[in-house]
């Protein structure tokens, strides 16, 4: 135990210090706080609610002021989220020219007596600026939209969301609720959930067979098997180097959730954005038990080749399965209750990918996961036994060139001298 711990420090302080690893744990989340933080220097004081959205959620920045002169008598009220102090009632047009004039208000409308029959509205300003002009209509629109509507709050929500879509496949037994992906944020925030754990898996996996293909192929793997046993050495790599991933797990899923609850103010498509801080852990649980899968088949690749060269060429037949829920991502987005996510929640090798795009898309039945991580700890339980067989001195000290037939043959416990002779 005390050697395995040794190797585990060793492995995992030797990753995170190196300069590539550093400069990619800052810069992937840094990136995009930092278009963030960009977009909202901009943004500024300028930024203005959007009509349409829920009324309580509406919020005004400070700036200059317009006024309106009612001469159709139509405005009876002016609704809370608007308020006074945005859109000024005058009496007299003359009174609102003077305003206009001493830089009181940016400047006014006049609401024609014979609005009701021809819609005319006048707008007045000391200088005229077509792209500021129509950023700024919404609040008189929606000042007369209101009062159209005798002033009744929940009407003017229902006239700007008049619809509600909720999309249902129609099976013979039941009715199954869709993704809604005609909102962007419905596709995007899944996808990269999906590429997000296909990265920190294969990374850390790939980092695992790399290393005990350089160790082979440098000779150093002769000097640390004859001092620790090969059982030993392969339980302090699998577990140093998932370290390293669980701490880029943890930095990058909980930068993301930070920054989208931070960036609902600039980007109006991440306040719809609501992953719950939960998926953080099940992110870790099926991140932990994805790199437990791929990281020891990819040792055990490490342990048969004789070079890192031999080692990258077999790394596509080992993740093609990984690959799977991101060639099918679409459907799986779409459709998160179809038979197909289903079924591949439940197969060990592509379950950590679809499970979190699927919490990332939808809320799943709780029974799903926990039969999903049942199947991936037997799963991860026989390949480590496997595994470790593999890690005897006699094989870590030769090479071998990798096909699939001969890696699933060692697994199985049938050494390649015995398949030789």
């Amino acid at each position: 135990m005390k050697k395995t711990w040794i190797v585990l420090k060793t492995e995992f302080i030797n990753t995170i210090t190196r300069r590539s690893f550093i400069l990619t744990l800052i810069l992937v989340p840094l990136v995009p706080a930092l278009i963030l933080g960009v977009m909202s220097l901009l943004k500024g004081k300028e930024t203005v609610a959007e009509p349409g959205s829920s009324i309580s959620d509406r919020k005004l920045e400070d700036q200059l002021p317009q006024g309106y002169v009612d001469l159709a008598d139509m405005i009876k009220s002016t609704p809370e989220w608007l308020g006074n102090e945005q859109l000024i009632a005058y009496q007299k047009e003359a009174d609102a020219r003077q305003a206009t004039l001493s830089g009181a208000i940016s400047g006014y409308y006049v609401i024609q007596p014979d609005y009701m029959e021809s819609g005319a509205v006048r707008y007045v300003s000391r200088e005229y600026n077509s792209l500021t002009f129509l950023d700024s209509t919404w609040m008189i629109n929606n000042l007369i939209r209101y009062n159209l509507l005798g002033g009744d709050v929940e009407q003017f929500d229902a006239f700007y969301n008049p619809v509600q879509v909720h999309y249902f496949d129609l099976e013979p037994d039941i009715l199954e609720e869709n993704t809604d992906i005609s909102n962007p944020a419905a596709f995007y925030v899944p996808y990269g959930m999906t590429m997000l754990f296909y990265i920190l898996i294969i990374t850390s996996a790939s980092l695992m067979m790399n290393n005990v293909a350089k160790e082979k192929e440098n000779r150093v793997m002769e000097i640390l098997v004859s001092s620790i046993k090969p059982s030993e050495l392969l339980a302090g790599k699998i577990f140093g180097l998932g370290l390293v991933g669980l701490l880029q797990l943890v930095v990058w899923l909980g930068s993301a959730l930070i920054m989208l609850r931070l960036g609902g103010g600039v980007f109006h498509m991440l306040a719809e954005i609501q992953l719950s801080p939960g998926i953080l852990i099940w992110g870790i649980i099926f991140f932990v038990l994805g790199y437990l899968l791929y990281g020891t088949i990819m040792a055990g690749v490490g342990a048969l080749v004789g070079s890192v060269k031999e080692a990258s060429q077999a790394t596509f037949i080992v993740i093609l399965p990984i690959l799977i829920p991101l060639m099918l991502v679409g459907p799986i987005i779409e459709r998160p209750h179809s038979s197909l996510a289903v079924v591949l929640s439940l197969i060990p090798f592509t379950a950590p990918n679809t499970i979190m795009t699927r919490m990332a898309a939808t809320e799943i039945p709780f029974w799903q996961p926990l039969t999903a991580i049942g199947l991936l700890i037997i799963t991860a339980m026989f390949l480590i036994r496997a595994v470790a067989g593999m890690f005897k001195a006699q094989l870590l000290l030769t090479g071998q060139k990798f096909s699939l037939g001969l890696f699933i043959n060692t697994l199985r416990g049938k050494h390649p001298e015995a398949m030789n002779t």
